[in-house]
């Protein structure tokens, strides 16, 4: 019997470019994706350890596992299918009598791309993106008002405000600036890659690269605010630190021990603050919260705020916003581009005007211009529907 994990470097290797396989972008992303479907069925309840033991009922249960990650549908199908070629090529190779991945009851939870419309998925409205920042906007302002008595209070409200601003505004990943367990690399934005006064950021990309992201006017006060409140010992510290307790006393303790302080003076330094506190006073980094809390903090702020969605969705969720953003900027740099004089349109605005608001977009969200193109399609349909009425009307009226 062949184990699951003892054949998947071997798969990576067949899958990698340039000499014994070992690079290549698809072998580096497949690669994580894998470690994260071994991991999986190790906490499973009968724990699968051999492709004879594999079957397509786990498949249907990672699948769904994937679906709850609060990732959009292109990602989850694209995550499952590093695992659906994987199972392939067991097959190929002997290990599985048939790719169990690719039964129908093992796809069933997988979204279906077949009927997609590109407006489908959800994208923070101007009204709720308004709603949610004004009300971080009061949290916020509440708490630094009583940041003598309560400053954990405030360094927790200005860092939730600090999060809903970026990613209202900026259109990045959350996985850009808070940690993914699943990739070792994303450890969270730092405060060392946060450039107010240029008012950029630098950020793991998806592509596998440092690259830097706008930060709009909207972004730098919450930020500014935020700074100023936490103030971080050192600009390695996480922009968005954990406030979890468990971690946190265990870091604060581990750390204060290995610095050689004892039992008795470690429970004197804790007595009178609070854990994050202790952390900045004391400089003993916190990790940073993963892209899992970052959708609990958002699922919380919501239901504080009482915001209430048609889409089908509990919360507003980051991925939405990223795509809100997106459709501002096809929907105004379109018009921008549009009004823009013809000699403007050949000098400086050329960048914006030539595929209207597209390739603006597909830069400042870090895609392919096709792939803006296929998100917010139902944008520029609906724009063309307006551009066929007035030619009907103008049409029907000579």
């Amino acid at each position: 019997m062949v184990r699951i994990d003892a054949v998947t470097e071997d798969f990576l290797t067949d899958k990698g470019k340039g000499q014994g396989g070992e690079s290549g972008n698809y072998r580096q992303d497949a690669g994580r994706e894998l470690d994260r479907f071994v991991g999986f069925l190790s906490s499973h309840e009968d724990s699968p350890t051999t492709f004879d033991e594999l079957e397509s009922g786990h498949l249907r249960e990672y699948a769904r596992h994937l679906t709850r990650q609060g990732w959009t549908a292109g990602t989850v199908r694209t995550y499952y299918a590093y695992i659906s070629a994987f199972c392939g090529w067991a097959v190929r190779e002997g290990h599985l009598a048939e790719n169990v991945a690719q039964r129908r009851n093992a796809t069933e939870p997988i979204p279906d791309d077949g009927g997609h419309k590109s407006g489908d998925q959800q994208a923070w409205s101007a009204e709720d993106r308004q709603q949610l920042t004004s009300f971080v906007d009061e949290q916020a302002s509440t708490a630094i008002d009583d940041v003598s008595a309560d400053r954990e209070a405030a360094i927790k409200a200005c860092r939730d405000r600090a999060l809903v601003y970026l990613l209202s505004y900026s259109g990045v990943r959350g996985a850009e600036i808070l940690r993914d367990r699943s990739d070792e690399r994303r450890q969270g934005l730092r405060w060392e890659d946060v450039h107010l006064e240029d008012r950029y950021a630098t950020v793991f990309a998806k592509k596998q690269r440092l690259d830097d992201r706008g930060l709009p006017e909207p972004v730098l006060h919450p930020l500014q605010m935020y700074q100023k409140v936490l103030d971080a010992p050192s600009e390695s510290w996480p922009v968005f630190p954990s406030f979890h307790r468990p971690t946190l006393s265990q870091q604060v303790t581990d750390t204060l021990d290995h610095r050689g302080y004892t039992d008795t003076e470690i429970e004197e330094m804790r007595a009178d603050r609070s854990l994050i506190e202790v952390c900045v006073e004391y400089d003993i980094e916190p990790p940073s919260i993963t892209t899992d809390a970052g959708r609990h903090v958002l699922k919380r702020l919501c239901e504080e705020a009482g915001i209430e969605l048609d889409d089908g969705e509990e919360y507003l969720m980051p991925h939405g916003a990223r795509r809100g953003a997106g459709e501002v900027l096809v929907r105004t740099s379109g018009h921008a581009a549009a009004a823009m004089p013809h000699g403007a349109r050949r000098g400086a605005g050329e960048v914006l005007v030539r595929t209207s608001g597209h390739a603006a977009a597909a830069r400042a969200l870090d895609n392919s211009e096709e792939v803006v193109r296929e998100h917010y399609s139902h944008i520029e349909a609906g724009e063309l529907a307006d551009q066929m009425t007035s030619a009907f009307e103008e049409a029907d009226q000579q």
